[in-house]
């Protein structure tokens, strides 16, 4: 997984950035729901795979979970940290951040519960990978643990049209002014989509700085991540379509 990281800059700007953490940073409670209402009656200790900035991380921490939180990505750990110290010591103290590879960490010992939300399965832009990282929720769960995700859904305007170009503009919570630009390019076939981010200035003594980012990930269709669950150990309870108003899809799988 060495290619599986977020660049420093977007990391920072993640949160308010539309196509990224924009719209779970506004609405968590929407997003967040599906992972409350079905960890409520479960063990308080929570592996989790990629925190990224920790909009979920922080409110189970703040709600008495004990989590493990697992990130290959050393800037995202920094901004969960940075958000952690504006909290009571209490909460920081509930999480232990880990510099790792979710798709070979070994936890100490098995846990009832993993969650991955904000779509880690698919940021890893390859098929075994992604299998590799499911089989490793498998060996980390004990019998009938449960594995708790979500993705948001393809957009097939870019599936159908191969290559798209959109244009937005966003403000940060610090007041930044940005112009994005994307560039979509879709490959059908293998499911890998890369996106080319400009983020230009739209005011300050920097109006007028581009910084460019690369994402590279592959996208799942519902059928796929059935399959590849089943194929991985796991029986499948639940997906969600409606989750987040349709905007992606839920899944809660349990070892078998």
């Amino acid at each position: 997984m060495d290619d599986v990281y977020y660049e420093r800059y977007l990391s920072q700007i993640y949160d308010d950035t539309p196509y990224f953490g924009q719209a779970r940073s506004r609405e968590p409670d929407k997003f967040n729901g599906f992972y409350f209402e079905n960890l409520k009656n479960r063990s308080r200790r929570v592996l989790e795979f990629g925190p990224g900035t920790g909009m979920l991380t922080v409110p189970l921490a703040k709600a008495g979970y004990k989590l493990d939180s697992v990130d290959i990505s050393p800037d995202m750990h920094d901004v969960l940290s940075a958000k952690l110290s504006r909290e009571d010591p209490s909460v920081a103290a509930n999480v232990n951040q880990i510099l790792g590879d979710a798709t070979v960490y070994q936890g100490p010992e098995p846990y009832e519960s993993i969650v991955m939300p904000e779509g880690i399965l698919i940021a890893i832009p390859d098929r075994d990978l992604q299998f590799a990282l499911l089989e490793n929720c498998h060996r980390n769960l004990q019998p009938g643990g449960r594995l708790y995700t979500d993705f948001f859904q393809p957009r097939y305007k870019i599936i159908h049209q191969k290559v798209v170009e959109e244009h937005t503009r966003f403000t940060t919570r610090s007041g930044d002014d940005y112009l994005l630009s994307m560039t979509f390019d879709n490959d059908e076939y293998t499911q890998i989509q890369k996106w080319h981010c400009v983020f230009t200035r739209q005011s300050g003594p920097a109006k007028g700085e581009r910084t460019e980012v690369d994402v590279t990930f592959r996208y799942l269709f519902v059928s796929e991540i059935d399959l590849m669950l089943r194929l991985a150990g796991f029986k499948v309870i639940q997906i969600d379509i409606e989750f987040a108003d349709r905007r992606g899809f839920a899944v809660i799988a349990e070892k078998i």
